[in-house]
């Protein structure tokens, strides 16, 4: 799953400034007002429907084929075939009773004909594939495939005063982002403060960003104190999964990743059944925020704490039972997926106008965090936990006009992490000195194995030249992303690896504000390991197995 994700964070001018990336990628929305007769009543419906069409480029790499880690999500489609044909359509009903209180719902259907076709197959001799009868299961069929559906938003919202203070209450599923992280969510403040659709996010260039956070039943309010002065606080009353691309399909990792398959293949003839998830209580996460406008230096601070339950897995191989495999040695016989709970952050951020440049940074400590391992303890079923500090710092900066482009933005992130201690199952940790952490090739490990690193840290750039009237009603969008792991591999449970390349062009065309048009071209690059002959991938440093998996992207949208 990529970790380029614009996040929406409303309440400062640098929001509002962040919402032009969003419109680079996104563009307009088209709405429907419905008329009520009613000068107090305020009712809207918007649609938008997506419709992306990807073709595999890049051809087939033996040496991953040979892999039965990869084998079946690298061998699902060839270069030259359609990996998504996808529709979606996203739907927002608002009501709104004079300012004071109201109604919002949003629902997505999506189908997907790329994936007509359920078959699943292994091209390792002796192995099994990852899904009973070699047929995706109904996960797969749901959110892949489809048709299908559901309800993203559905929540009630009010605005009153306590004394003279203002307050906004909104109750039920919805969405709510603290802190000023753009581009790396997995070191920033709002790290799992809402679980992701990474199924969707991969297969639809173009998505709005409201479209690959999951909304989550909770409760918020946010009351304006002074006037520079806000408190915000969330209580959620149920939790979810993230929806990672599901093993098997053209965009996962690997093939038993992650809710989706049935089972994995540990050898010939052997397979680990995908025994029940262990998840979190459904409520008990909480989160409080208070930003204050500091005039004096002409920036906006916050600081904020949060308790939350992991969305993002470990994977945990059941280590009470094991079959022996003639010529191949011990395997467990099960595995399951198992959610960090009870994790607990602080984090302060600042965001400041800089002559042209909207900067902002925000620095979190989590306590009890999820670290990288390669299986969980058989005894409480927990996987290695531990102390982090994080910090991520952006910029935004409006392009102006020159002979090059009419305007346009100009987006750069930067990622840094430190492990600053191992608090529980240290031997499970896989990081570098520690005993979990292994060759491919055999001994110990290190950083090109993908084990963690003290320190790690990363940069992504976003660069959207836009050209305005290149036609009559016509505008024209090239927008460029980049993402790269400069040095280390992150501690934390996927926060990234040391010269992971994720990159993508392309160009947009937009007529009237309304209808989109674009292709866009995306990629990955990682460093894998190779066995003693050179022929197989059996390891390395990063997704490894997406590395021949670029693909080019049309995108048609339209607002009504």
């Amino acid at each position: 799953m990529t970790n380029i994700n614009v996040k929406q964070i409303t309440g400062i001018p640098l929001r509002r400034m962040c919402a032009v990336v969003l419109a680079a990628w996104a563009g307009g929305a088209g709405a429907i007002g419905i008329e009520t007769n009613n000068p107090d009543l305020t009712v809207r419906w918007d649609n938008t429907v997506r419709y992306n069409l990807g073709v595999r480029t890049d051809g087939q790499d033996a040496r991953i084929l040979r892999n039965p880690t990869y084998d079946e999500s690298d061998g699902k489609f060839s270069r030259g075939d359609v990996v998504t044909n996808r529709v979606d359509l996203l739907s927002e009903f608002d009501i709104n009773y004079r300012k004071q209180f109201g109604v919002r719902v949003s629902a997505a259907a999506w189908y997907d004909k790329a994936y007509d076709d359920t078959s699943v197959r292994s091209l390792v001799p002796g192995f099994s594939t990852s899904y009973n009868n070699d047929r995706y299961n109904s996960a797969v069929s749901r959110f892949v495939n489809g048709p299908s559906g559901e309800i993203l938003d559905a929540f009630l919202w009010s605005n009153f005063k306590v004394g003279t203070m203002p307050v906004n209450l909104k109750i039920g599923r919805q969405t709510n982002y603290f802190g000023e992280g753009l581009l790396f969510p997995a070191h920033a403040i709002s790290y799992s403060q809402s679980p992701l659709d990474g199924v969707k996010a991969v297969t639809s260039p173009g998505i709005e960003t409201k479209e690959v956070f999951l909304p989550v039943s909770q409760i918020f309010m946010k009351t304006q104190v002074t006037p520079g002065l806000t408190l915000a606080a969330q209580y959620f009353v149920d939790w979810q999964e993230s929806r990672l691309p599901y093993g098997g399909t053209y965009f996962a990792p690997a093939d038993f990743f992650f809710e989706g398959p049935d089972r994995l293949a540990a050898g010939p003839g052997a397979n680990l059944t995908h025994a029940d998830s262990i998840k979190p209580r459904k409520h008990g996460n909480f989160g409080l925020s208070a930003r204050l406008n500091v005039e004096s230096i002409e920036s906006v601070v916050g600081a904020y704490y949060r308790q939350f339950d992991d969305y993002n897995p470990w994977f945990a191989p059941n280590l009470t039972k094991f079959v022996t495999i003639p010529n191949y040695g011990t395997v467990p016989t099960a595995y399951r997926l198992v959610y960090p709970n009870h994790v607990k952050l602080l984090g302060l951020s600042l965001a400041k106008v800089i002559g042209p440049v909207s900067f902002a940074t925000d620095v979190s400590y989590r306590e009890g965090g999820a670290l990288n391992t390669a299986m969980v303890s058989p005894v409480d079923n927990q996987g290695p936990r531990g102390n982090t500090l994080h910090a991520v710092a952006n910029g935004v900066y409006l392009l102006p006009p020159t002979k090059l482009w009419d305007t346009g933005v100009l987006v750069a992130e930067m990622a840094y992490s430190r492990l600053l201690s191992v608090t529980s199952h240290a031997e499970l940790f896989n990081g570098v000195g520690y005993g979990s952490c292994l060759s491919p090739l055999g001994g110990a490990g290190n950083k090109s194995d993908g084990c963690s690193t003290r320190n790690y840290s990363a940069l992504a750039v976003i660069f959207t030249p836009q050209y305005l009237q290149v036609m009559p009603s016509w505008d024209m969008d090239v927008p460029m992303s980049v993402n790269y792991g400069l040095s280390g591999n992150a501690a934390s449970s996927g926060g990234g690896n040391e010269k992971s390349l994720s990159w993508s062009i392309g160009t947009k065309l937009t007529y009237a504000q309304n209808y989109e048009f674009s292709l866009q071209y995306a990629n990955t690059r990682a460093q894998p390991k190779y066995d003693p002959t050179g022929s197989t991938v059996i390891g390395g440093n990063g997704s490894v197995g997406t590395t021949d998996r670029g693909w080019l992207a049309f995108t048609f949208k339209a607002a009504f």
